[in-house]
């Protein structure tokens, strides 16, 4: 019975307080209304100064720190007319003043074309608690269907 109950209490302690949970659930919501609401600035915001966005799966290639995110997500917006990114089925464990989760994504864009492209998969997070709340240290993203073409 005591092992049972270290493994419970080990397991409550990975997952952190209700309210670091929902903070990363909103962080993790908060990026994709701000991405689909074309608001870069409160993207870039969400990301440390040294993060990492890993969309290699999808045919990007890895940006590092907040100038090159920037870029990336302006190149996203000028592409895309119109973005919808759904974010699901939150896994997270949390160690102090870090955390990490997977965290399934659907999400559909109308390309500047009109082409629609839908993706179906999952993001890999790293978050770092910081002064201004929770925020992306590394955030990858993966298909769990065959992607579309890179929209950038």
């Amino acid at each position: 019975m005591t092992e049972t109950m270290g493994t419970t209490a080990a397991a409550d302690a990975r997952r952190g307080s209700v309210a670091d949970l929902e903070a990363l659930r909103r962080l993790t919501h908060e990026y994709s209304r701000a991405v689909d609401s074309s608001r870069l600035e409160d993207v870039v915001d969400m990301f440390v100064a040294d993060a990492e966005w890993d969309v290699t799966d999808f045919g990007m290639g890895v940006v590092r720190g907040t100038e090159e995110i920037r870029e990336f997500f302006a190149g996203l917006i000028h592409n895309t007319r119109h973005r919808c990114h759904l974010a699901l089925n939150h896994m997270i464990d949390i160690d102090g003043d870090a955390a990490s989760a997977r965290v399934y994504l659907h999400a559909v864009v109308v390309m500047a074309d009109g082409r629609r492209d839908e993706s179906v998969g999952y993001y890999t997070d790293d978050y770092s608690r910081t002064t201004q709340g929770w925020k992306f240290r590394r955030r990858a993203a993966h298909p769990l269907l065959p992607p579309p073409p890179p929209p950038v």
